[in-house]
């Protein structure tokens, strides 16, 4: 499975990621880093009076690979 990570720093200067599983898998730099500004813009996810997206600091795919051992559903 892949998965894109969207990294943040928050308005307390902490580290936040987003997480997006069902995301093209073919996207470039500039265009999510262009998106994620605009998420940050749009402060909708504030809790008491802290921004977690309000930064963009990276971007990146993180791959997960399953390799079974055994399965006895059929």
């Amino acid at each position: 499975m892949r998965t894109l990570e969207l990294i943040f720093k928050s308005s307390d200067d902490k580290t936040k990621t987003m997480s997006i599983t069902y995301a093209s898998g073919n996207l470039a730099g500039e265009d999510v880093q262009k998106k994620m500004q605009a998420i940050a813009d749009l402060k909708m996810f504030d809790k008491d009076g802290v921004n977690p997206y309000q930064t963009p600091l990276a971007a990146r795919y993180k791959s997960t690979e399953i390799d079974p051992l055994f399965d006895t559903r059929k």
